[in-house]
């Protein structure tokens, strides 16, 4: 498991135990259903909002679900309102057999009518609907009923609720960025897919108005202007110069390309895959827009515009620089600075000297002013820097990383 994979796994863990106890005392204060702690609530909320990735730790098939309950609405926002409520009847299930696994009422789910039929449906595939309560231990008995085959520990359906918790609050996020974008209409992929390039919400938001800038630029193409009849009739002193990261020989090129994150595994682990149609061995693409890709450079407009900003996909994060198809140029190598002491996360990494600071360094806060850099904010970020540059120091002079 790579560094990252590993560390959403440890989060994913911490906000499940947590998502527990708050079950746990709202229970002893004679409170039940799903989770109402507003401090949890909030701090997932912010956590989800600036890393998405921690949505696939609590809940593996989340970009599935989001996706196949969005394919195909014109307007994601009543979408994303109705997969909010099913993911929270999801919740409520997961919860009710989490506290009460002795009623009977609970070892049963109706297909047919009620809330399944009106707002679990409406939302979701019924295969999707199946799998998901398969998770809480039911099958289904007959066409018309979803029955408790296997009680699970109380600790699954715990970890179940949370999955669910966190996919009703990634449901109130996206909704949130279909807002900030009114009038224009978002399409449901390109919501998705924007998420999941961009990273934090500020970015998504940025990276869909510069998608909707060129989709106006497209949409007032002069009809009566003659346009090249090849792609050598576009060249010239007014072309436009070549994407930094088509040119092999450019070390600011290696550094701007699509990339794979630091935490995304080289050994071909990928996120979860939907299952594929009866008859479509290869489902929608729609559905694969959350999951980690391995390869740079999609075709989508999207991903040229994550591609060409100056800040990779998940802000804050180490970049993997791929291999150029020519000479590789030479890869910058971090170092450590002597601010930081052994087991000290750092919190700035200037990328012109090629160092990591610590927040109160001399040193640091005169990059700052002077240098590039990035801040690094969050715990995770700090972490997947520290590693990668302890083993720059490692390759650099075969010793440890505090020589």
């Amino acid at each position: 498991m790579c560094a990252g994979s590993a560390l959403r796994q440890e989060y994913g863990q911490e906000y499940g135990q947590e998502y527990r106890r708050c079950l746990e005392q709202e229970f002893r204060r004679g409170r039940t259903g799903t989770c109402s702690d507003p401090s949890f609530g909030e701090r997932l909320r912010q956590r989800l909002r600036q890393e998405p990735v921690l949505l696939g730790a609590l809940q593996d098939d989340a970009a599935a679900l989001l996706s196949r309950g969005l394919r195909g609405r014109p307007d994601p926002e009543p979408a994303l309102r109705g997969l909010a409520s099913a993911f929270r009847l999801l919740e409520l299930a997961a919860v009710n057999l989490y506290l009460f696994p002795w009623r009977k009422e609970f070892g049963t789910v109706q297909t047919f009518s009620g809330a399944y039929v009106h707002l679990l449906r409406p939302a979701l595939p019924e295969a999707d609907l199946v799998r998901s309560f398969g998770r809480l231990g039911y099958e289904q008995r007959d066409p018309h009923h979803l029955a408790i085959a296997r009680p699970l520990p109380g600790p699954e359906l715990a970890a179940a609720a949370c999955g669910f918790f966190a996919c009703r609050l990634e449901c109130e996020i996206l909704a949130e960025v279909v807002l900030r974008l009114r009038p224009r209409r978002l399409r449901a992929e390109d919501l998705l897919e924007a998420r999941r390039l961009a990273g934090d919400v500020e970015a998504c938001v940025e990276m869909l108005q510069q998608l909707g800038t060129q989709h106006e630029a497209a949409d007032g193409v002069d009809l009566y202007q003659e346009t090249p009849a090849s792609p050598e009739g576009a060249g010239g002193e007014d072309a436009a110069p070549p994407a930094p990261w088509r040119n092999p020989g450019s070390l600011q090129g290696a550094q701007d390309a699509p990339r794979r994150g630091w935490d995304r595994c080289s050994n071909g682990e990928r996120g979860q895959e939907p299952l594929p149609f009866a008859g479509n061995p290869d489902p929608d693409p729609s559905s694969r827009l959350f999951l980690e890709q391995e390869r740079g450079g999609a075709g989508s407009p999207l991903s040229a515009l994550a591609a060409g900003s100056q800040s990779s996909p998940v802000p804050g994060e180490p970049q993997d620089l791929p291999a150029a198809p020519q000479e590789a140029p030479e890869l910058p190598c971090y170092q450590l600075h002597s601010c930081l002491r052994r087991g000290a996360l750092p919190s700035y990494c200037c990328t012109t000297c090629q160092q990591l600071h610590a927040g109160a360094c001399a040193a640091g806060q005169a990059c700052r002013s002077h240098h590039r850099g990035q801040e690094l904010r969050s715990e995770r970020q700090q972490r997947l820097w520290l590693q990668r540059t302890e083993v720059d120091m490692l390759l650099a002079d075969g010793s440890g990383p505090w020589a």
